[in-house]
Order: C-alpha cells, then sequence, then structure tokens
C-alpha cells in the first residue's frame, strides 16, 4: 500500500513537473526539442529504440529503489510496447537476483535472513508459487523478495511464472498512467487545462485505487494479509 502511494504521488509530481515546464517557456522549447528527437527515434528505429529501452530497464531494476520507471516508459513507447519491455524485464532482472541469491549468496542472505526466509518457507509449503504470486500483487519490496526467494525451496520455474504474472497488473496501470500523460508540445500548444482528458482522470484513479482492489480480490478468495505477506 505504502508503495503504490509513492507511485501515485510520483505521478502528480510528474504532472506538476510538466505543469512548471510549461511556466518556463524557454527551458520547455528545449525540453520539446530533445522529446521530440527522442520520439523521432523510437518511430525510427523501433527495434533498436525497444532493445536499449529493455537493457536499460533491466539494469535499473537491478538497483532498489527506482520504482516509477514504467510510467516514464509508458509515456515514452505507448501501453502495449512499454508493458511487453517492462514485464520482460523485470521478470530478466528478478531472475539474475534469484539466482545470485542461490548459487553464490546463499550462506550470506541465510544468515542475514534466516527468520523471514524460513516463514516464506512455510508459507511455500502451504501456497506453492501462488504465494509468490499473490507477494508480487500486493507489491512486498521487489529486490528483497529477489534474494529472499533465492535461499528458499521454490523452483526457478515457479519463481519466473509468478513473478511473470503477479506483476503484470501493476506494470498495466502505470504504463497506462504514464501513456495517458501529455507530450510537451501539446503541452505547449493546448496549456495546462487543454491536455486535462477523461483518460488523465482515469489513469490517476487507477493509480490510487488499484492497490485496494487488489486486496479485496485477494480477500474475496480467501488469501488474506496473512497470507500474503510472511507472518
Amino acid at each position: 500500500m505504502r508503495r503504490r502511494v509513492v507511485t501515485f504521488v510520483l505521478f502528480v509530481a510528474v504532472c506538476s513537473l510538466l505543469v512548471w515546464l510549461f511556466e518556463q517557456r524557454l527551458s520547455l522549447d528545449q525540453l520539446i526539442a530533445h522529446e521530440s528527437w527522442l520520439r523521432q527515434q523510437v518511430h525510427e528505429h523501433p527495434a533498436r529504440s525497444c532493445l536499449l529501452g529493455f537493457v536499460f530497464y533491466v539494469a535499473a531494476s537491478l538497483i532498489p529503489g527506482t520504482a516509477g520507471k514504467s510510467i516514464v516508459y509508458g509515456w515514452v513507447f505507448g501501453l502495449a510496447i512499454s508493458v511487453a519491455i517492462v514485464t520482460l524485464a523485470l521478470t530478466l532482472a528478478a531472475t539474475v537476483s534469484f539466482c545470485f541469491s542461490r548459487y553464490i549468496l546463499y550462506e550470506v542472505i541465510h544468515q542475514r535472513l534466516g527468520l523471514y526466509v524460513a516463514r516464506i518457507d512455510r508459507a511455500l509449503e502451504r501456497g506453492g508459487g501462488f504465494y509468490l504470486f499473490t507477494m508480487r500483487l500486493v507489491h512486498v519490496p521487489y529486490t528483497l523478495t529477489n534474494y529472499a526467494m533465492g535461499v528458499t525451496t521454490i523452483r526457478a520455474s515457479s519463481f519466473i511464472w509468478a513473478t511473470l504474472f503477479g506483476m503484470l497488473p501493476g506494470t498495466c496501470v502505470l504504463a497506462y498512467a504514464g501513456s495517458q500523460l501529455p507530450t510537451l508540445r501539446m503541452l505547449a500548444e493546448r496549456g495546462v487545462l487543454g491536455v486535462v482528458s477523461p483518460q488523465l482522470m482515469l489513469a490517476g484513479t487507477l493509480l490510487a485505487m488499484a492497490p485496494i482492489v487488489v486486496r479485496i480480490f485477494l480477500r474475496r478468495f480467501g488469501f488474506s494479509r496473512s497470507r500474503s505477506e510472511p507472518s
């Protein structure tokens, strides 16, 4: 819940930044030129742009505390392409951390997170891969989960599918929010009020409501907080 609030604040901050840039006309003109160049590169060289975007997202996902990137990718690449890039990149980065934890840092992590890992292992015995799936849905800290899971008994295949599908709903919401943000050129031409649309308002609403809806869904089907988090 806390992470979702931070993401919503980030979304509002991006909108506020666009407003501030509009007021700084000279700076905005320069940024419009850079944005136009970036979008032209994505349009003229889609394969290369997607590959570079994918590599950058994987690298950034290995660094803790870099949430909210999906909004930017939705703004640059659009909904469908950004969802594909982000979902695959998050899954690959998570798998790299998982393998690094399991085969290289096993002893160190087990010593430092032994109690936490033991609780997860007991939950995995009851729920299997679906337990991790629910953790991904409610956005238990990404990096910590990746490394902790590496020293549990979960199979790598279960870890991959649970991560892939568990993070997909949240990725879709964030990418959609980013895709509805106006371009800087639109902002300059139409003004701040001119770019406010029902889609943009819906995007903000989804960011705020998504965590609540997910938790209601999990409770409705019998997966309470005690099953989605170690206790």
